[in-house]
């Protein structure tokens, strides 16, 4: 056989393999990018609730979307940290500095991920973008308030208040705080 023979026959044997070889690499490699497009996303949207179920799952698939991702796992490793780190309730100004040192750091990571994802999007366009409305705030305030009403109830340290109208004398009846909010 000549050799125009042999690259006939060899090009119709490893042509269709290579072919399917580069289709598996281009679908693995957009697949990953797609599983790390999905945890930055996730985290930029939740940057300012970070108490989020959606926030801490996305964390939780860095170490493993991000393997090998130096800069990532550094930038991701330092917010851990910070996150596990006691937070000052009652000092106001350590709460402050608390929670900026944490945005600072969550800034970095999502920094370091999106120069992985080669996203131009400075730190700081992270640090401060972001919107989460006042009433998330203080709806969360609000269930966590009566969330410790019904534990210390359920503990015995609480009682629920009765008021029974007419039936004590009306110089003793005090009004429900309802009623007296009110008026």
């Amino acid at each position: 056989m000549q050799v125009d023979t042999w690259a006939v026959v060899l090009a119709t044997f490893f042509g269709p393999i290579a072919a399917l070889l580069i289709t598996f690499f281009r679908d693995w490699r957009s697949q990953k990018y797609n599983r790390r497009l999905h945890v930055f996303r996730v985290l930029m949207a939740t940057r300012k609730t970070a108490i989020s179920n959606d926030h801490v799952n996305a964390l939780n698939l860095i170490e493993v979307e991000f393997y090998k991702c130096k800069n990532v796992e550094a930038a991701w490793k330092s917010y851990l940290e910070h996150l596990n780190s006691r937070f000052p309730i009652e000092d106001e100004a350590g709460s402050m500095a608390w929670v900026e040192t944490k945005e600072r750091r969550l800034a970095e990571l999502l920094f370091q991920i999106a120069k992985v994802l080669k996203f131009n999007i400075s730190a700081l366009d992270m640090f401060k973008g972001g919107y989460a409305p006042q009433g998330w705030a203080h709806k969360e305030a609000r269930q966590n308030e009566m969330l410790e009403y019904v534990h210390d109830l359920a503990i015995g340290q609480k009682n629920i208040p009765l008021w029974i109208k007419g039936m004590t004398p009306p110089e003793q009846q005090v009004e429900p705080p309802a009623q007296r909010r009110q008026q």
